[in-house]
């Protein structure tokens, strides 16, 4: 069934940096009935809208922990529970969830992605959900936090004020999306089930751009000095 604007929509990690901007986006385009689910809110909260949902956009997820055990409790073990939530209220809608390209990676941020989206997949064949696992490369834009996981957002804080910046490896090359794509991508998915699909069955944001360490960081010290010219 095609969303409609008052079709209820779940977000998980609405206030995140890829929700904030889902949600300004929906908001915007007039849908009316989106239901945010942070951190703060309790598992009942959840299964409430587990039962409204036409559509499951799931954002949320742990990159920074304290602890490595926290990965798997707020990537896999609450995809798990957003899940069983789902199945408990007979609920087959679409469920699209946003994971890393470091889940192929051998690590417990890799691993914990890794057991979220084969969850994701799993649940589809069980229940004949349509679902989409995007697989992102890095995601910079508007709100985005930095000194947490975002190069370009940390390069740009940090060259604005004039404080130092590290670059390791001059030659790393990143892949990089923007979030605008990411938002464009997920609606894409929303609206139409129209995705890019790779070999393995995931989901991909385009375009992808590519730079390296050394030139990021040479283009945003560029635009900060033009902008003292400006300015001076």
């Amino acid at each position: 069934m095609a969303l409609t604007k008052d079709s209820p929509i779940l977000i998980t990690g609405a206030g995140g940096f890829v929700g904030k901007n889902l949600v300004a986006e929906l908001s915007a385009r007039g849908y009316s009935a989106l239901l945010c689910f942070e951190k703060e809110d309790t598992p009942d909260t959840l299964d409430e809208y587990c039962r409204k949902a036409a559509f499951v956009v799931h954002l949320a997820g742990i990159n920074r922990p304290k602890d490595p055990s926290e990965f798997y409790a707020g990537n896999s073990g609450l995809t798990d529970l957003l899940l069983a939530d789902l199945e408990a209220a007979g609920n087959a809608c679409p469920v699209l969830v946003t994971s890393s390209v470091q889940a192929a990676l051998d690590n417990d941020y890799g691993r914990s992605k890794l057991q979220a989206e084969e969850a994701i997949f799993a649940h589809g064949q069980r229940v004949g959900a349509p679902v989409y696992v995007f697989r992102m490369e890095g995601v910079f834009g508007k709100w985005c936090r930095p000194n947490y996981n975002s190069v370009v957002a940390t390069f740009c804080h940090n060259i604005a004020r004039d404080l130092p910046i590290q670059v390791r490896d001059p030659a790393y090359e990143l892949p990089l999306v923007y979030i605008d794509d990411v938002i464009r991508c997920i609606l894409e998915a929303m609206q139409s089930g129209t995705v890019q699909r790779d070999a393995e069955g995931y989901c991909r944001i385009h375009p992808v751009h590519r730079v390296t360490l050394g030139h990021l960081a040479e283009l945003i010290e560029g635009f900060a000095a033009a902008r003292k010219g400006s300015l001076g």
